[in-house]
């Protein structure tokens, strides 16, 4: 992959933590169940992990596959003895799938991490029969800390994600003066253009709290021990109306018209 510039952040890092952490995956799963039939459904999960989700839209009915970058994670989903041709290593930006192939297609929070973004939508769109729905999980800049951790530049000494405090407030251009990111983060408004942008008509859109199941991989113990209030608050944050919006993650429901 090349790593061009991309929506005014510099080099990010291809890779992350898989979401198929149990209560996260029931949580995204009954979301996308709320408003999409999988059965007997051609899907595929772009930026897969471990084939997770593949599994689970597999046990919904549908004819699921996945598509992963990182070489270990398919092995792992290949040394689980499940159906090795469900997941296969490759790129977003270049995928390996005929036109208007899929019915569905999820990135779950992977596009932050694509190198070419306006690429990676735009092999999607490719593989993606008409009427077909995208679903994106992305990170909201509106939540109050930096998911993926930063890195300061004057001491280079990764900093976790709870240290983070009102980092995404930080204009951009005065942030990457400060830090390097590890992923890119958007502002609703940004991610909406930016989907729009490749051709997909927007028809929902919400946002999704916080399963503290140490997703990012470097949770503080004080947060472990927490984690049972923690997810009670986050469950009253989902529900509530306003502060719903300032949610861990975004998500897009959109469709690939039927004319362009």
């Amino acid at each position: 992959m090349s790593e061009p510039k991309s929506n005014g952040y510099d080099q990010i890092q291809i890779g992350g933590g898989d979401t198929a952490q149990p209560i996260n995956l029931r949580s995204r799963l009954r979301l996308l169940e709320s408003r999409i039939s999988f059965y007997g459904k051609k899907v595929i999960d772009c930026g897969c992990g471990a084939g997770g989700y593949v599994m689970e839209f597999l046990r919904m009915g549908a004819d699921a596959y996945g598509i992963e970058y990182s070489e270990e994670k398919v092995a792992r989903f290949k040394e689980s003895g499940r159906d090795l041709d469900r997941v296969r290593v490759g790129d977003l930006q270049r995928m390996d799938f005929p036109d208007d192939t899929f019915d569905f297609a999820l990135l779950n929070e992977v596009l932050e991490h694509v190198p070419d973004e306006r690429k990676g939508l735009a092999e999607v769109w490719r593989i993606l029969r008409r009427n077909g729905t995208l679903v994106i999980f992305s990170p909201n800049r509106l939540y109050p800390f930096e998911t993926h951790g930063i890195t300061p530049k004057w001491n280079r000494k990764p900093v976790a994600p709870h240290r983070t405090l009102l980092v995404p407030y930080i204009p951009l251009p005065l942030g990457k003066h400060l830090f390097d990111y590890h992923a890119r983060n958007y502002f609703p408004g940004q991610l909406r253009r930016l989907v729009a942008g490749a051709g997909f008509r927007i028809v929902h859109r919400t946002y999704i709290w916080q399963s503290f199941e140490n997703i990012s991989g470097s949770q503080a113990d004080w947060i472990r021990a927490l984690r049972p209030g923690l997810r009670k608050v986050s469950s009253v944050l989902q529900r509530t109306p306003l502060l719903r919006s300032f949610g861990v993650s975004q998500v897009i429901f959109a469709v690939k018209p039927e004319r362009s």
